[in-house]
């Protein structure tokens, strides 16, 4: 793209255009694709990325100039291009919102809005009183461009403060681009050429704190300034004397922050494979050898050895030279994964995912993208960790539906890692014990090469699942018979897991005297009490405040309905006193550490019985639990969802996996009230493929996906009179679309309110396309979009191609 004189440039901007501008002479040399560009762009200006040229044919009108450039060498080349503009097409977003989400926020450039006094502002700023008056004030002070943050943390101004002067002509704005630097240096130590035992030997005898430190620091080469406070405490005195006088040299290096640095590294290699791990990886390696496409589904029952078929592929790669990508649904599963490829790759792993710090993010992908970083592993964000020269990717526990994101771009990592791999020449690995419909349905095809775990690794055998019928069971938490199993598996020295897909205390509270639910103000949601800190919180909008006991409507006293994982451990602490329980949920889990550190004490058997969420279902490998409690079975059969029967097998055949691992037998409690539905029936005789066989028939029947595909339209506003008329016209203008279809290829459902009607103080409602016909899915959602713009104000719409989250 050298000489270029007109670029197109993707904006992070809901419009699916990209913009053309003119480059002057200055960046003729320096501009190319991958680059981000500063450019003006109605009355502000904004950061794009440079995607390609234009032509002068087809401009009409005088183009703006680039501003600035802001990279020195291009973010991505062509093939990761390639990807991105993939992306944007197949799940209908605007290419620059794929690329801003692509992209770690710490890559050191963001716009920032600066104010300046007006002439008129300066007039009026004496007589001016309140918030207006501090602020002209505070422009007067320094009549140079003042950061609009800084107003607001010097003059209490907020942003409508600021608009409001502007609209009066006191000030006026302008959009700069600020710098945000996030590479961290660190001080470093060095002992000087002329350091020897001798020279060490007699300063010890001199100045013994000041040896002491001259010694370590030549004894183990260039030492951070962290390591040596670690040792010696407040050492800065020291190294300061010793630098003046010769002995030591400083400078500053870069640091790579690594959240997983220090710990463990998991298994040795096994000495050999399973028969089955061997015909899998024989399948296999030939495609990573040769840099060939093709996608295959790793089909592994639980402890089948998964993971060291992914690793034994990866060496293959790492040892061609190449880089490889590993996709897990969640933020729990990275800890074992981590330990399991550190054991074999060391340092050159790196992790993402969205616990870490925008520091360890922005260090991620640095180290990735110069090619430091051999193997990434992570939750979907990984996706875009920009790997150059990919030769394998994995995508582990490839039925969660984690790996689909609601927000833009609603992009799914699984379907969009196979799109990745091919883009890139290389072999891709789907893995799961309970494979989704889609993928086996790709298997059944040939679509998909299909290779097969069917035993677990040594002479461990799949637990024993008891089902306990909980219609006939007065109790309505540990039925007598889990509540035995408990103890005599803590009697026996055994761990124990406990699975209840609630948060917090109490899944609702409902008033003793009139009944009435204590709900959110902002969503049609009960809130969920937290005895830990004594609050309700809403886990849909996250608003929280501290329980008061008392309702509103009759003053009665509130009580808690449908246990939470802390009601749960209350219950196993009064059960046996003297075990060490822990929680694994989402509000255990965050921060950077906590649950590396939960993992560590799982694995080092310092927890009794863990009380989880579904966080617990997934992959974990502890040898040392062999009970396993489900405490209720039934709750995602409830959800309006045609996937609900799925996502509950895979559920109870992956929490029933957690255990068994070690020498002692392992043994799963499932409580249920429905015995007999399919879900619960296949998973208790854990047949994977019986189930798979069964709902495939079912979905073929009523022409649900894979047989079909969804695009789902969701409306949502602030005035639920509006919202539901943008609905009403959301019907219309789809009825319009079928009367030029061919009949029966296109249906509509909907539009209806969603089963969570309201949300963040917004009414929201939900319409899906269904059809055979991809093409005509396609075009019905992008016609529909472009005719309703105009009836679009104060109502947000959305579009979500293939899409998991009916709520």
């Amino acid at each position: 793209m050298t000489q270029a004189r007109i670029v197109q440039v993707a904006l992070p901007v809901p419009s699916a255009e990209l913009f053309l501008y003119s480059v002057p002479e200055r960046f003729s040399e320096g501009m190319a694709a991958g680059k981000r560009v500063f450019v003006p762009f109605g009355r502000r200006k904004a950061i794009g990325y440079v995607v390609g040229r234009g032509t002068e044919e087809k401009v009409d009108f005088e183009l703006k100039d680039v501003i600035d450039i802001l990279d020195e060498a291009p973010l991505f080349g062509e093939r990761r291009l390639e990807f991105f503009r993939w992306l944007s097409d197949y799940y209908m977003t605007p290419l620059g919102m794929v690329l801003k989400a692509a992209h770690p926020m710490g890559l050191g450039k963001t716009v920032g809005r600066i104010v300046r006094i007006t002439d008129e502002g300066k007039r009026r700023a004496s007589s001016a009183v309140g918030v207006e008056k501090r602020i002209l004030s505070a422009l007067l002070l320094d009549e140079r461009p003042t950061s609009e943050k800084l107003l607001e943390l010097a003059g209490g101004a907020s942003v409508e403060d600021l608009n409001s002067l502007q609209r009066k002509g006191l000030a006026e704005f302008d959009y700069v681009v600020l710098s945000d630097e996030k590479i961290r240096r660190e001080k470093m130590y060095s002992a000087s050429g002329a350091v020897d035992s001798e020279v060490i030997a007699a300063l010890k005898k001199k100045k013994p704190a000041k040896g002491a430190v001259l010694e370590f620091v030549a004894e183990s080469g260039p030492v951070s300034r962290s390591r040596l406070e670690d040792i010696f405490g407040r050492f800065t005195a020291h190294a300061r004397w010793l630098e003046e006088n010769g002995l030591i040299s400083v400078e500053f290096v870069e640091v790579r922050r690594d959240p997983y640095a220090g710990r463990g590294t998991g298994e040795a290699a096994p000495e050999k494979l399973t028969q089955d791990q061997r015909a899998a990886l024989d399948r296999l390696l030939p495609f990573v050898r040769d840099g060939r496409f093709r996608s295959f589904l790793l089909h592994g029952i639980t402890g089948s050895g998964k993971t060291e078929v992914y690793i034994r592929a990866a060496r293959e790669a790492v040892g061609k030279g190449k880089q490889v990508l590993v996709l897990v649904p969640e933020i729990s599963l990275t800890p074992l994964l981590v330990g399991r490829f550190r054991s074999r790759f060391r340092d050159s792993v790196s992790v993402v995912h969205s616990g870490l710090s925008e520091g360890q993010r922005f260090d991620v992908w640095r180290s990735a993208r110069s090619g430091e970083t051999s193997v990434v592993v992570g939750a979907r964000s990984a996706l875009f960790a920009p790997l150059e020269n990919l030769g394998l990717v994995v995508v582990d526990e490839e039925h969660d539906a984690s790996y689909k994101q609601d927000e833009t771009p609603p992009y799914n990592a699984r379907d969009a890692a196979v799109v990745l791999a091919k883009t890139h020449g290389c072999p891709v690995v789907l893995g799961s014990a309970t494979p989704s419909l889609e993928s086996h349905s790709n298997a059944v095809t040939g679509k998909y090469e299909y290779l097969s775990l069917p035993a677990r690794v040594g002479r461990n055998l799949l637990p024993e699942v008891e089902l306990v019928d909980m219609k006939n069971v007065k109790e309505n938490v540990f039925s007598p018979r889990l509540r035995s199993a408990l103890e005599e598996n803590f009697a026996a020295g055994g761990q124990s897991i406990l699975f209840v897909n609630r948060r917090g205390f109490s899944g609702f509270l409902v008033c003793g005297g009139c009944g009435e639910l204590l709900r959110c103000r902002n969503c049609s949601v009960t809130l969920t009490f937290h005895r830990t800190d004594n609050s309700v919180k809403c886990h849909c909008c996250g608003v929280s405040g501290e329980f008061e006991n008392r309702c509103t409507v009759c003053g009665s006293r509130y009580s808690g309905k449908g246990p939470g994982t802390q009601s749960v451990e209350s219950q196993v602490k009064e059960i046996l006193p003297e075990a060490r329980v822990r929680v694994m949920d989402r509000d255990a889990a965050s921060g950077k550490t906590r649950l590396l550190d939960l993992y560590g004490s799982l694995e080092s058997g310092e927890v009794d019985v863990l009380v989880g969420t579904q966080m617990i279902a997934k992959g974990h490998d502890l040898p040392g639990v062999t009970l396993v409690g489900v405490l209720c079975s039934d709750h995602m059969l409830a959800v309006p969802d045609f996937r609900s029967g799925e996502r509950t097998f895979q559920l109870l055949t992956q929490v029933a996996g957690r255990t068994g691992r070690g020498k002692s037998p392992g043994r799963v409690i499932l409580q249920t009230y429905n015995p007999e539905h399919p879900s619960v029936r296949f998973a208790v005789v854990h047949d994977s493929s019986g189930f798979l066989e069964q709902e495939l028939e079912l979905r073929e029947s009523l022409r649900q996906p894979p047989f079909s595909r969804f695009i789902s339209l969701r409306a949502n506003g602030q005035d639920e009179e509006k919202t539901r008329d943008f609905a009403r016209k959301m019907k219309l203008e789809a009825e319009r679309f079928l009367r030029k279809a061919p009949p029966g290829s296109l249906r509509v459902l909907g539009p209806s309110e969603a089963p969570v009607y309201r949300m963040k103080n917004r009414f929201r409602w939900h319409m899906a396309l269904v059809s055979e016909n991809t093409g005509l899915l396609r075009g019905c959602a992008s016609v529909l979009r472009s005719s309703l713009k105009k009836h679009a104000s104060g109502v947000k719409l959305s579009v979500d191609v293939d899409p998991y989250n009916f709520m």
